[in-house]
C-alpha cells in the first residue's frame, strides 16, 4: 500500500468547502505569521505552502513549500517582508495512507498581512492566564493600556485545536481581569486582548499561553467518594451543603484541616489560618480550598467551632470525616495537610507552623 498525498478542500472554488475548512491566522508580527488548520483524521503529516500576493494577483501564481513534514496543525513562517503590504496566501495538504491521491487544497479567502513596526510596538502584551479556582475556569489578566476608551477592552479566546478560530467573549469589558468558566476542552484555550473604542480598531495582543483548566480531579473523587450525599458543608450562620464538584472543582491545592474546639493549640492556630484564607479570598485567589475535619467529641462542639471558620467542612456525622483523618494519619492536632488538587497526592504532611505559601507548595509538588 503506497503513501499518497491527499490535499483537502479546493482553493477559492467552493463556498461550502471554505466554510467547512480554512486556514486561520493565529498571530502576526512585523516579519512573522503564525497559521493553523483543521486536523485531518488519519493524516500522517502535512505539507504547507505559501506565496506573496502581487498587485495583479491570480490563482495560478506558484506556491513555495515551507515544509512537507509537519506533524502538527500550526506553523510559523519567519523572515517575511512585504513592502507592497498586500499580504500572503497559504495552503495545506495532508499526507494519508491507503488512499487515492486527490490534488486539492485547503486555504483561506483574504490574504494574511504582517503588522507594521508601529503596530507591533503599540500593541498590548499577551495576557496572563492561570487556573480560575472554580471548576473548568481560567483567570485572564492584562495590564492597563492608555489607548482603551473608558478603560474598556475586547477579549477573544480560541480552543487550542487545529483551525479553531478566535471568538469574541467580551466586546467592551471594563476591568483588567476576567474569569472564564465552562472551559472543558482537554486541548486547552488561548486568549488575546486589545483596547476597545480605538478608531480603525487596535491590533490584538499576542496570544496567551495555553491554559488547560481543572474540573474535579480523579484524586479528589477518590478521596471524597464516600461522602453520603456527595456534598461538603459551606460555612455560614446556617451551613449549607455544596456539591463536591462545586466545592473542590478547579482547586490547585486542597488543605485538610484536622482541629477541635477543646484543643488549645488549635484555638491559637485557627485565627491565623482564617486570616490567611481571607486574604486569599480578598485577592480573588480561588485556587485553594480548606476542608475542616472535626476532631471534636460531639456534634455540638463541631457546630460551635465551625461557626468561626470561613471554609468548607465534612459533616460531623459523615463517615468520610474519620476516613480522611485516617488517610492522612492524624495522630495529633492541629494538623493541616496540603494535597495536590490535580492528583490528591500529599504535598506537605503538616503545614502548621510553616509558611503558608502557594508558590512554596508548587515547588514541593514539582520535586
Amino acid at each position: 500500500n503506497k503513501t499518497t498525498l491527499h490535499y483537502f478542500s479546493i482553493l477559492h472554488r467552493s463556498h461550502s468547502a471554505r466554510t467547512k475548512m480554512s486556514i486561520i491566522l493565529l498571530d502576526a508580527e512585523s516579519d512573522k505569521l503564525l497559521v493553523s488548520w483543521p486536523a485531518v483524521p488519519n493524516a500522517t503529516k502535512y505539507t504547507l505552502q505559501y506565496r506573496r500576493v502581487g498587485s495583479d494577483d491570480d490563482d495560478t501564481a506558484p506556491f513555495e513549500t515551507l515544509s512537507d513534514k509537519l506533524s502538527g496543525t500550526q506553523a510559523r513562517k519567519k523572515n517575511l517582508t512585504d513592502e507592497a503590504g498586500l499580504g500572503f496566501l497559504f495552503r495545506v495538504g495532508a499526507t494519508m495512507k491507503d488512499g487515492e491521491e486527490i490534488t486539492s487544497w485547503t486555504s483561506h479567502d483574504e490574504p494574511f498581512k504582517l503588522l507594521t513596526r508601529e503596530q507591533e510596538d503599540a500593541r498590548m502584551a499577551a495576557p496572563q492566564v492561570g487556573l480560575g479556582g472554580v471548576s473548568h475556569a481560567a483567570l485572564v489578566s492584562w495590564k492597563k493600556n492608555a489607548s482603551a476608551t473608558d478603560g474598556k477592552y475586547e477579549i477573544q479566546m480560541r480552543e487550542n485545536s487545529g483551525g479553531s478560530e478566535w471568538t469574541t467573549i467580551a466586546a467592551s469589558f471594563g476591568g483588567l481581569e476576567v474569569r472564564k468558566k465552562n472551559l472543558t476542552s482537554k486541548d486547552g484555550y488561548q486568549f488575546r486582548v486589545r483596547p476597545a473604542g480605538v478608531d480603525g480598531g487596535a491590533v490584538f495582543s499576542p496570544s496567551s499561553e495555553t491554559i488547560v483548566t481543572l474540573g474535579l480531579s480523579d484524586g479528589m473523587k477518590r478521596l471524597f467518594g464516600t461522602l453520603e450525599q456527595g456534598t461538603l458543608l459551606k460555612s455560614g450562620h446556617n451551613p449549607q451543603p455544596i456539591p463536591l464538584e462545586e466545592a473542590l472543582g478547579g482547586k490547585e491545592f486542597v488543605l485538610l484541616y484536622a482541629s477541635a474546639s477543646w484543643c488549645g493549640p488549635c484555638r491559637q492556630f485557627t485565627p491565623m489560618l482564617t486570616n490567611w484564607y481571607q486574604q486569599l479570598t480578598a485577592s480573588n485567589n480561588k485556587n485553594v480550598e480548606v476542608v475542616f475535619l472535626s476532631a471534636d467529641h460531639d456534634e455540638s462542639g463541631f457546630q460551635q467551632y465551625y461557626k468561626k471558620m470561613p471554609w468548607m467542612a465534612v459533616d460531623f456525622d459523615d463517615d468520610t470525616r474519620e476516613q480522611l483523618m485516617a488517610h492522612i494519619r492524624v495522630t495529633g492536632i492541629p494538623r493541616l495537610c496540603v494535597l495536590d488538587g490535580k492528583t490528591g497526592r500529599i504535598i506537605e504532611d503538616n503545614a502548621v507552623g510553616q509558611n503558608l505559601d502557594i508558590n512554596r507548595w508548587r515547588s514541593l509538588r514539582s520535586r
